[in-house]
């Protein structure tokens, strides 16, 4: 890993729940979690039950004391907050450390703001710990399509699109996001994550395609590295749940082959797909982009 490289894991890779069968054992049970490091840093999208084993992570990572990361200062991104993508926030074992430092970083989210949001989601009638009853720190920064996150050596900094240009040449990552009105309700938001050299992925889930392709997304993905797209439903199963929001694998390629991007993962399968049927899938989805794989929890990729 160089000093520009970005290296992702994928720690949650399921939609709306954990399965329920025994049958899934290649691809993963947990929802939606990403792990990007980026310098020093730890960032993280979304906080689904994929979350819980990232914590077990760093503190092993903590306790052999080899890391060069800060893994006391943490930041995290919420591309929407729905119950598989929150699920595991209360578990992660970090917030239970007086030294850490957690940034959470998100828009407002049907005009909730992330921290009531959680406070809500730690109060007493949800889990026995509240929120401000937590040994570590929580600090909480908006988002938006209108702003800009950019990760320094040291630090880091929001500031608005319209600033991009006055930012010293130091940094070493940004990240941007779109936001996508398919999935209901209040839509979510579309993240892209790039590098000093210009490389980037762009993490797009809970998204439902359209016909032709979405052309805001396939201009936000152009020439990606990597595309991690919806594609929870087969065909069949999408014409009996067209407009819950969630994509197709072939609305997947679609967007891939448009917007020319290197490699496409498959995200946020469907809780009853079996490591079988999410094989055939992914079979046919290289027919229609052959660098196309279906996400596994533990994947890891560097740009």
């Amino acid at each position: 890993m160089t000093n520009n490289q970005i290296r992702v894991k994928l720690y949650g890779v399921r939609g709306s729940y954990s399965p329920t069968n025994g049958d899934v054992t290649r691809f993963g049970v947990n929802t939606t979690c990403l792990r990007f490091d980026i310098g020093k840093h730890v960032v993280i999208m979304d906080a689904g039950s994929g979350l819980i084993n990232l914590g077990f992570d760093l503190i092993n990572e903590m306790k052999s004391g080899e890391s060069k990361q800060n893994l006391s200062r943490l930041f995290l991104f919420f591309t929407h907050t729905h119950i598989d993508h929150l699920m595991g926030f209360p578990y992660f074992s970090m917030l239970y450390l007086p030294q850490t430092e957690l940034n959470v970083i998100s828009p407002s989210i049907l005009d909730y703001p992330i921290a009531d949001i959680l406070d809500t989601w730690m109060s007493p009638a949800f889990f026995p710990v509240t929120l401000s009853e937590l040994p570590s720190t929580i600090n909480f920064f908006d988002f938006g399509v209108n702003r800009l996150a950019y990760f320094y050596p040291d630090d880091f900094k929001l500031v608005s699109v319209n600033d991009k240009d006055e930012q010293d040449d130091s940094w070493i990552a940004r990240i941007s996001c779109i936001r996508n009105f398919t999935h209901p309700k209040g839509g979510t938001y579309l993240y892209k994550i790039e590098n000093r050299n210009g490389n980037f992925v762009v993490f797009a889930t809970d998204i439902e395609g359209f016909v032709g392709g979405d052309q805001r997304l396939i201009q936000f993905a152009r020439n990606a590295k990597i595309l991690f797209h919806d594609a929870q439903y087969s065909l069949n199963e999408y014409q009996m749940f067209q407009g819950f929001g969630h994509s197709t694998y072939e609305m997947a390629c679609q967007v891939a082959k448009e917007a020319e991007v290197e490699k496409l993962i498959l995200f946020h399968h469907d809780p009853r797909h079996t490591d079988q049927e999410l094989s055939e899938l992914e079979n046919r989805a290289q027919d229609l982009f052959p660098e196309t794989y279906m996400a596994t929890e533990s994947m890891e990729f560097f740009f």
